[in-house]
């Protein structure tokens, strides 16, 4: 998992710099450099527009006695648009830009829900008790004795 994480971390960044070469090669350092400031301006002020209206929803959920799960989730998704918005580059730009759409937000909660779901699941039943085994008695005339011991009375050694 940490070797996905650094890979993550090394390759983005890499990828970012082909693709702002790429734009800079086909235009000119004007219009790179626009494109970074003014998607990072717009994208930070759609994050914090949606942001505030997840955060009303939530309050509004709160105060009916209801459990806003699924604002959350959507509040944590703007929160890693705006993120990804002004980080300069072109693919966490159009990463960023995509968490902000409503229906992407809904469709990737959803999958990520039941991804976390089946993982947890699988992982629970594989690991709970890998080396107990339970004995098996199919003797039924052995059956459980219980004492019962007040307080004060002392036990028998």
């Amino acid at each position: 998992m940490l070797g996905r994480v650094i890979l993550f971390f090394v390759l983005v960044p890499l990828i970012e710099l082909v693709l702002l070469r790429q734009l800079l090669q086909r235009t000119n350092l004007l219009v790179t450099v626009a494109l970074v400031l003014i998607t990072g301006v717009v994208g930070a002020s759609l994050a914090k527009q949606q942001g505030m209206r997840v955060w009303r929803s939530i309050h509004h959920q709160m105060a009916q006695g209801q459990t806003p799960s699924k604002e959350i989730v959507s509040g944590v998704m703007i929160l890693l648009a705006g993120a990804f918005l002004i980080t300069p580059g072109i693919l966490t730009d159009a990463c960023g830009f995509l968490l902000l759409i409503p229906r992407i937000r809904l469709r990737l909660g959803l999958f990520l829900a039941q991804w976390f779901k089946s993982k947890t699941i699988s992982t629970f039943q594989a690991t709970a008790w890998p080396n107990v085994t339970v004995p098996v008695d199919d003797d039924d005339s052995i059956q459980p004795s219980v004492r019962v011991v007040e307080p004060g009375e002392t036990t028998p050694k």
